[in-house]
């Protein structure tokens, strides 16, 4: 009887996932000064790629997400944070994709030197992909 719930949880949690996030995506990155660059690793699940904060030109700061590869998950969000606990957090939105290049622009009420962590994060089961440390 054990064993039956198990799988029938297992099956539940996994099969009713809505997958939000689209497979690739290849947006044309900003280009500028590098202020911090960390690579992704592996929380529970697979995630490789790198993430750095660029300045361009005229002083817009962006997360840029490069060769990211990830699985998909619901509920699936970019988080910026001191931690890999997931509290506190700023939230950057909702990821673009589970693989490829994309960025996110950061407005002036984003603390990237104290939230240094970049975070895969499942909201919806409180679950860390993976993440990256900004240096």
């Amino acid at each position: 009887m054990k064993t039956s719930s198990v799988v029938f949880l297992f099956f539940f949690l996994f099969s009713s996932c809505k997958k939000n996030a689209p497979d690739i995506k290849n947006e044309t990155l900003p280009t500028g000064t590098t202020i911090s660059t960390g690579s992704f690793t592996s929380n529970a699940h697979p995630t490789s790629g790198t993430a750095s904060i660029v300045t361009d030109a005229g002083g817009k700061k962006y997360l840029v997400i490069e060769n990211l590869i990830s699985d998909n998950g619901p509920d699936l969000r970019i988080w910026l944070s001191p931690n890999t606990t997931g509290s506190p957090y700023q939230e950057l939105g909702f990821i673009k994709a589970i693989s490829g290049n994309f960025f996110y622009e950061l407005d002036s009420s984003i603390n990237y030197t104290t939230n240094n962590r970049v975070l895969i994060w499942c909201k919806q089961f409180s679950v860390l992909f993976g993440h990256a440390v900004l240096l």
